[in-house]
């Protein structure tokens, strides 16, 4: 499983260098997501946006989004086919966090089968069903039918995006750099909205010794901003 737009094209980047330094064997990839097919061509249409790293391959005569025996499905027809295909192979599909679209079909397909590995290269929101598999469930739901786990489950945690916590706090000191509260410029006041409860409140003390004024919002809660 793999968000559509930026994690996917960076996957399929890093697996293409893997097999370029001889590190994994070349196999059949499955590109199964109608958003990360379009975002594919976008990035391909524009690569002056590329930072350096990026056009500096494109320079060498690389193509780090065009894999070697890569296979897009444009239908559903076309997804559902992959289970019959040849194995060994690799399917990218989302969503991310396995909470709809043709990857839980896919995991519907290999769940139950212990040579098969679900690897996860994004964060799992809490309740959702990639976070239960990946906090080691034996057993979850899928369709509303609860199903064994039999798969293999991995995880890897460097393809995230997100800023971390000395990271937030430099761009927010950033702000106040030659300020006071209450000046022209100054946050009047910082809205911690995303990331875990646990996360978010123990960021927000070391948000507030920057001198802001801080606040987790409630689930639904409204907030008149003057």
């Amino acid at each position: 499983p793999s968000f559509a737009i930026g994690r996917t094209q960076e996957v399929v980047w890093q697996l293409d260098r893997l097999i370029e330094r001889g590190e994994i064997p070349l196999l059949p990839l499955y590109l199964d997501s109608p958003m990360a097919t379009k975002a594919t061509d976008i990035y391909r249409r524009h690569p002056d946006y590329y930072d350096e790293e990026t056009a500096r391959f494109l320079r060498e005569g690389d193509t780090p989004l065009d894999y070697p025996d890569a296979h897009v499905t444009r239908d559903a027809n076309a997804s559902r086919a992959i289970a019959d295909a040849p194995r060994p192979y690799m399917i990218i599909a989302s969503n991310g966090m396995l909470t709809g679209g043709r990857v839980v079909g896919h995991l519907r397909n290999l769940i139950d089968d212990p040579s098969a590995t679900l690897l996860f290269v994004g964060y799992q929101g809490q309740g959702t069903l990639g976070s239960h598999l990946q906090a080691g469930a034996k057993e979850v739901k899928i369709d509303g039918k609860l199903r064994r786990v039999r798969c293999q489950v991995r995880s890897i945690s460097g393809f995230s995006a997100h800023a971390d916590e000395s990271e937030l706090l430099d761009w927010l000191g950033n702000f106040g750099k030659g300020k006071q509260s209450g000046e022209r410029g100054f946050p009047r006041r910082i809205f911690l909205v995303h990331g875990d409860p646990d996360a978010q409140i123990a960021l927000e003390p070391k948000v507030r010794g920057l001198g802001f004024e801080t606040h987790i919002p409630r689930w639904h809660e409204r907030v008149t901003l003057d």
